[in-house]
């Protein structure tokens, strides 16, 4: 098993740039962060969505119309969530990663937090990054990790996107077997929190 990196005492958020629910997350848990004084960083996680449907056998036509109904509410649902997450960010529909833009940014992720920058660091570096209602290539995205950590230059100067696809995989599939399935998560102390909806509880496991 691959070893993450994880500081035992701090909480890590698992987040995919991509999509506005864990950019939302991650301002979410930056303001609990400062608030409670608690140690977090924020690590990326990529692996594409299960889906068990293709394994299930066809049933019969009425079944099957009552499934396709319900994956098209699940769409729609899931449409108008990412909508208010745009809104809340003020960002336009349109607002999107380049392929390569989107390998830097999660491999930017990656080594803030191994560099133990907080998430009260990356918010607002993530928040600036994509308040700019551009299509995020790498250029933007560069310019914004050496404004944040001047130091990352000489390791972006060797940046190689196929070697960074690879990483980010890999580390995501190692996560995967500790449970973390989607998105925004959260990981404290090993234990896995789906969604941010849990920070309550993290409030009362991290009280000293």
């Amino acid at each position: 098993m691959m070893d993450y990196g994880f500081d035992a005492l701090s909480v890590h958020v698992l987040v995919d740039l991509s999509d506005p629910e864990s950019v939302v997350g991650i301002k979410a848990v930056a303001e609990w962060a400062r608030d409670q004084d608690q140690a977090v960083q924020v690590w990326p996680f990529l692996r594409e969505p299960i889906n068990t449907a293709a394994e299930v056998p066809k049933g019969t036509p009425s079944f099957e119309a009552y499934k396709a109904r319900r994956g098209l509410a699940r769409r729609r649902y899931k449409d108008q969530e990412r909508l208010r997450n745009l809104q809340r960010l003020s960002l336009n529909q349109g607002w999107t990663f380049t392929d390569a833009g989107a390998t830097l940014a999660h491999w930017g992720l990656l080594r803030l937090a191994e560099h133990r920058v907080s998430a009260t660091t990356v918010s607002p570096f993530i928040l600036g990054l994509v308040s700019s209602n551009e299509v995020l290539d790498m250029g933007c995205v560069q310019a914004a990790l050496v404004e944040v950590m001047p130091g990352l230059a000489g390791e972006l100067g060797r940046f190689d996107q196929a070697a960074a696809k690879a990483e980010l995989a890999e580390r995501s599939l190692a996560l995967s077997d500790l449970g973390v399935l989607s998105a925004p998560s959260m990981m404290y102390q090993a234990e896995v929190f789906s969604g941010m909806a849990h920070l309550p509880r993290l409030t009362a496991l991290c009280r000293p």
